[in-house]
Parts: structure tokens; C-alpha cells; sequence
């Protein structure tokens, strides 16, 4: 079963990538509920970037905790100038 993790983040030039705390965040079984809740984030204007990523469960080793692993296949939200939501595909 895959599921989508999501993180709006609040991007600005003096933020080093990986610094920024998230502003929303969240984890669904449904990648277009995923998008539309980064994008009511991004439509209000409280984060200039939303990172989804397809995951899947599993456990970790020697504690066997659950945790998700990434399957290496993201999408990236952003608002356009017009201010509309594009969403690019990437592979990690």
C-alpha cells in the first residue's frame, strides 16, 4: 500500500534548504488530498513550497518500529505568478 507524506514549507533566501520548519504537514492513503491540502496552503499564502512523497510502510530494523520509506517518487508545488498551483514530478 502507498501512501503520500506532505510538507508546506515557508522558503525565503536567507533559509538554507533543510532548515526551514515546516508550516503544515501531514500523511494520507490519497495523493489528490495530499495536493489539495497543499495547495489550501499554498493559496493562503502560508508556505511557498509543498513536498509530497510517495511512501510506503515498513518497520525498522532491530526495533522493527513501525516507520515509511520513500519510493523515490515526488511531486512539488508551487503558486505561479498568476497564482495558480503547478505541480512537477521528481525522482529522488
Amino acid at each position: 500500500m502507498i501512501f503520500y507524506s506532505w510538507v508546506a514549507l515557508n522558503r525565503d533566501e536567507r533559509t538554507a534548504p533543510g532548515e526551514e520548519p515546516p508550516v503544515a504537514m501531514g500523511i494520507t492513503d490519497d495523493r489528490s488530498r495530499a495536493m489539495r491540502e497543499g495547495e489550501e496552503t499554498l493559496g493562503s499564502g502560508g508556505a511557498t513550497v509543498v513536498i509530497i512523497e510517495a511512501v510506503r510502510p515498513a518497520m525498522t530494523t532491530g526495533t522493527l518500529a513501525p516507520c515509511y520509506v520513500r519510493t523515490g517518487v515526488s511531486w512539488r508545488g508551487r503558486r505561479t505568478q498568476a497564482g495558480e498551483i503547478t505541480w512537477n514530478r521528481f525522482f529522488i
